[in-house]
């Protein structure tokens, strides 16, 4: 039987990690690298938080927006906030 060798790190294939662990989603960025610099991710902030699609959004937008799109990130951001506040006072105006 062969042995292999992993041509990334080296090691024996039973030993690699290349082989034998799938990488996570954590461990790439798809689409560019404006997250990759970034020491807490938007999406562990989003999990931390137990923020929804909307919320998630803004706060995506909000930490990118230097590295990324600039004034049009920071656009997207707030019409994410703008669609937050119409359900917040929709809520609040039908529970009254």
């Amino acid at each position: 039987m062969e042995v292999l060798e992993c041509e990334a790190c080296g090691k024996l294939e039973a030993e690699c990690i290349c082989y034998n662990e799938q990488p996570k989603a954590t461990d790439k960025q798809v689409g560019g690298n404006h997250y990759k610099d970034k020491k807490l991710q938007p999406w562990d902030i989003i999990d931390a938080l137990d923020l929804n699609f909307y919320e998630g959004n803004a706060l995506k937008y909000l930490i990118r927006y230097k590295e990324k799109n600039g004034v049009e990130d920071l656009k997207k951001s707030i019409h994410y906030i703008e669609k937050i506040i119409e359900d917040v006072s929709s809520t609040t105006s039908s529970s009254n």
